[in-house]
């Protein structure tokens, strides 16, 4: 009997040459077509895991495969956020096991990502993931305008430089699971943050900004922010400065596609405008390379060479141009460059750097400190300190400014007790206030918890918080821990209608020592506290 494994070999002898042909280019193709098929999940597969689950939808997006979406702490986007993360998620089940009738989320969603060229350093990341946390425990266990509904914390991720927006919006919108009635925090003024905010508000999802100043988010509908915009920081900031400097160095980022040095430039432009002032040189840079989205690891070092390189090349000029005060419109790790490049320039003379508050993303290394102990001084308008309000109630400050500075230092201490209620955990060793970002993030979610509760209703849907920004204001302004934070949410026939009114700005230094920066002064945009 005739063994029937030869029988295919056998059948395919009988074919003729030309049949045999085309039988084999078949084959070829199929299989290349299931090699194709199979690419994607093989590649993924060699990636992190990412999870889908209880409450997280973390999902591989973009050339890079990076983790992107919402988690209640059950996924970890990085190993810096581990412990704070672990609490919040037992913070998280609480909430969804005791108060499951009457619970919403609120997603803090930030471009979370280690890599050396993010501009959101890990350190601001896990600093605002934790403010987030303090603002939804002061929530769930005091009183914000009510004590429920209660507040989920969900952490968000659009990626590196936020280039995934787009997926994490959508995923955050076709979320119906988790009862998400608003989105907070957003890190940054980049590109793919100014994405995300508007394909949330056409959706109308609330989203409550916390460091984002650039002025194209203005007058977003359905968008606020806790932070002044670049325009008040650059005017504040100058007044600061204009009776010691009528000469300025300009020192711009050309990047038109990063709005917060793009606007930052627009703000200092103006010290021109100013009797007796002008600007003397200009000296720039330009980081679009840089940020450059899909670019491979060896073009992107290129181009962060080019820029180290090129801002290096700046001291020379600017020591030619004393006495002028050097306006910085840059990102903090650029800034940390240029105050780098004066280490073996300039000894004689005494240099002031002004710039925004995007120093807060200077890395405080060795080498940062030693150059800071020099004859080079960093002064910047930020968004928060934990001593602007013990600075601006020394000495005898004017009758129209105690109001809003005893609204200061009351929102600071309802944040400084629930802070410390939580300072023991495992999510906080090692925290520290002194760059602001902290409370810049539980002012943010403190803001949207308001509006969340203003709706009186158990588990309101995004459009109904949406609708109470506009009561944010007067007796029902928020007393966050920068200050009362209030919004007329005018879309119509305001242009800032995203924006706090009259929001106090404090002018920091920074300091070569490990104790933070130095509070110099506390500015309002309008020169004083505002009546709204």
């Amino acid at each position: 009997m005739a063994r029937r494994t030869g029988f295919p070999r056998a059948w395919f002898g009988r074919l003729t040459v030309r049949a045999r042909v085309a039988v084999a280019v078949l084959c070829a193709l199929a299989l290349a077509a299931a090699g194709f098929a199979l690419s994607g999940p093989i590649a993924r597969l060699a990636d992190p895991p990412c999870l889908r689950g209880a409450a997280t939808t973390v999902l591989h997006e973009g050339t890079n495969h990076e983790c992107v979406g919402i988690t209640d702490g059950a996924f970890v986007f990085e190993p810096g956020l581990a412990a704070v993360e672990a609490e919040i998620r037992t913070a998280d089940q609480r909430v969804v096991r005791d108060h499951p009738h009457d619970y919403v989320s609120v997603v803090m969603l930030l471009p979370i990502s280690t890599a050396p060229s993010s501009i959101l350093t890990m350190t601001n990341t896990v600093e605002q993931v934790r403010g987030a946390f303090v603002a939804q425990s002061h929530a769930n266990d005091g009183n914000v305008d009510g004590d429920a509904p209660y507040i989920q914390l969900l952490i968000g991720s659009d990626g590196y430089q936020a280039n995934q927006s787009a997926a994490a919006a959508a995923i955050i919108e076709g979320d119906t699971g988790r009862h998400i009635a608003a989105v907070a925090g957003l890190g940054l003024s980049l590109p793919g943050t100014q994405d995300a905010v508007e394909r949330l508000t056409s959706r109308q999802i609330p989203v409550f900004g916390a460091t984002v100043t650039a002025d194209t988010y203005d007058d977003i509908k359905d968008f606020v922010r806790v932070a002044p915009d670049n325009v008040n920081e650059a005017e504040v900031a100058l007044d600061y400065v204009a009776d010691r400097f009528p000469r300025a160095v300009l020192v711009e980022d050309e990047n038109g596609g990063d709005a917060y040095d793009a606007t930052l430039v627009k703000g200092f432009r103006r010290f021109s405008a100013r009797s007796g002032h002008r600007v003397v040189d200009i000296e720039t840079y330009n980081t679009t390379d840089r940020d450059r989205p899909r670019q491979s690891s060896q073009a992107l070092a290129q181009a962060e060479s080019d820029v180290a390189t090129r801002i290096s090349q700046m001291s020379t000029n600017i020591c030619a141009a004393q006495p002028a005060v050097v306006l910085f419109a840059g990102r903090g790790r650029d800034l940390a460059g240029l105050l780098h490049s004066f280490s073996g320039v300039c000894l004689d003379k005494d240099i002031t750097i002004v710039s925004g508050d995007d120093v807060t993303n200077v890395s405080m290394t060795a080498q940062v400190r030693h150059d800071l102990g020099g004859r080079v001084t960093v002064e910047y308008a930020g968004v928060a300190d934990p001593d602007e309000w013990r600075a601006a109630s020394a000495g005898h400050p004017p009758a129209a400014d105690r109001t809003a500075i005893s609204d200061g230092e009351q929102g600071y201490a309802t944040f400084a007790r629930a802070y410390g209620a939580l300072a023991g955990g495992p999510g906080f060793t090692g925290a520290s206030l002194t760059d602001g970002n902290t409370m810049m993030a539980y002012d943010s979610v403190l803001t949207a918890v308001s509006a969340i509760r203003l709706t009186e209703q158990d588990q309101p849907l995004p459009a109904a918080v949406a609708s109470e920004l506009g009561a944010l204001q007067g007796a029902r302004r928020v007393l966050g821990s920068s200050g009362a934070i209030g919004f007329t949410a005018d879309y119509r026939t305001s242009a800032v209608g995203s924006n706090p009114v009259g929001k106090a700005i404090p002018i920091l230094r920074l300091t070569p020592g490990t104790g933070g920066p130095q509070v110099l002064a506390l500015k309002w945009p309008d020169g004083r506290p505002s009546d709204f």
